[in-house]
């Protein structure tokens, strides 16, 4: 602990020497003697006393004003707290401003960990019937899962070291994770680009509560993650295994990576191998997230104005909804702002039977009345002033009228 400067004297060392010889020296058996020493006591100016403890015209107690931190709590253990003194009159009221300790990983120090947290030390050996240390920052650090000292991706933590083409991303790296600077979040070149903000993720994720739900592209987890806050089971699908195992990942280090399947295939095998095995079986899908790759980090870059179903992949976006309607009508579907609306209406299941009139009928005037097909709701995902993106909402996502 740092050496305090400018300490303060206590009361007693701010006697007059020959008073703190006599109070040392002698015990106060009578009443008189007592009396005495408290007017010599009273006499020593206020200037002899200490600054934290200031004279108060009214006689009262001392009073310390205390100022609430970010979170509206005073300074505890966990924060450091510093003192600003302000002169109000001739008194002297002390404000606390507190600043939250914000854990710092040395990443280069994971490397020493080993998957069963403990720390490699080549001079010493661990004592029989002790346990391993592990790290007292992030106890994530080192499991078998953990990404952070393989050097499967680069963890940028300056511009310096970005790329060019990346640079506008990691300027939004806390809109993607925001503890990115306090845990070691991984993302790969196209995860920099495809991954849905949090605040998007964080919302999408409370509209399709559930038990289970299939994130069908799960990219570097941050949909995943979300989701696996507000459902019971995640299943998180992915065909590159680079991408699968930094969402593993990143949802270790968040937390919740218990309550996620992380499966390495193509989704359109994944779907026609779960019906052929499901079938006869009880296990339903709640809900599908499709949040399929748009073409690249230049997918507006298209000679129409609106973005077409065609241009999503691996198949097309219409034979993709299709193929998911087969598990669950319980669809979102995560779009480009710029998708054509028209066309995505289409996928729309047709209704057997108008509201208010049979399917094909017609009005006294000859004009069709009702609608022939399922609602769908089209969301647009907006991030302070910019439009990100939109989600279709389809079946029982959609919300009640």
């Amino acid at each position: 602990m740092p050496a305090r400067r400018n300490v303060g004297r206590s009361l007693f060392a701010s006697l007059p020497i020959d008073l703190r010889q006599s109070l040392r020296s002698q015990s106060f058996d009578k009443p008189e003697e007592v009396r005495v020493k408290a007017e010599q006591i009273l006499q020593i100016p206020s200037s002899g006393l200490l600054s934290t403890q200031p004279q108060s015209e009214s006689g009262g107690e001392d009073e310390e004003e205390e100022h609430a931190g970010p979170s509206g709590t005073t300074a505890e253990s966990s924060s450091i707290a510093k003192a600003v003194e302000v002169m109000p009159g001739n008194g002297i009221v002390k404000s606390r401003r507190t600043e939250p300790i914000i854990p710092k990983y040395d990443l280069a120090h994971a490397a020493s960990i080993t998957p069963t947290g403990r720390t490699v030390n080549a001079g010493k050996k661990r004592k029989k019937g002790r346990r391993p240390v592990t790290n007292p920052l992030n106890p994530y650090l080192g499991h078998a899962w953990d990404c952070t000292s393989d050097g499967l991706v680069e963890r940028y933590t300056d511009y310096h070291n970005v790329p060019k083409d990346l640079i506008k991303y990691f300027a939004q790296r806390r809109l993607y994770f925001p503890l990115y600077d306090q845990l070691p979040v991984l993302l790969d070149h196209t995860g920099w680009f495809s991954i849905t903000p949090q605040p998007i993720a964080q919302h999408i994720a409370q509209r399709c509560k559930c038990d289970l739900i299939i994130d069908a592209f799960c990219g570097v987890g941050g949909n995943t993650i979300e989701f696996a806050k507000t459902c019971e089971r995640v299943i998180a699908i992915d065909n590159d295994l680079t991408r699968l195992k930094l969402a593993r990942h990143n949802a270790l280090h968040h937390g919740v990576a218990d309550r996620i399947e992380f499966i390495l295939g193509c989704y359109t095998d994944f779907v026609r191998a779960f019906n052929k095995t499901n079938e006869g079986r009880e296990e339903n899908v709640d809900v599908v997230f499709l949040s399929p790759p748009w073409g690249g980090i230049d997918y507006l870059n298209t000679p129409s104005s609106t973005y077409p179903l065609s241009s999503i992949l691996p198949i097309h976006g219409a034979e993709l909804f299709d193929l998911t309607t087969t598990l669950t009508p319980n669809i979102a579907y995560y779009l480009p702002r710029n998708t054509d609306l028209k066309e995505l209406s289409t996928l729309a299941r047709t209704l057997e039977s108008e509201v208010g009139v049979e399917v094909g009928g017609e009005d006294a005037n000859g004009n069709r009345e009702g609608r022939t097909r399922e609602w769908v709701e089209i969301e647009e995902e907006w991030v302070g002033e910019k439009l990100k993106a939109i989600t279709a909402y389809f079946g029982g996502l959609v919300a009640d009228e």
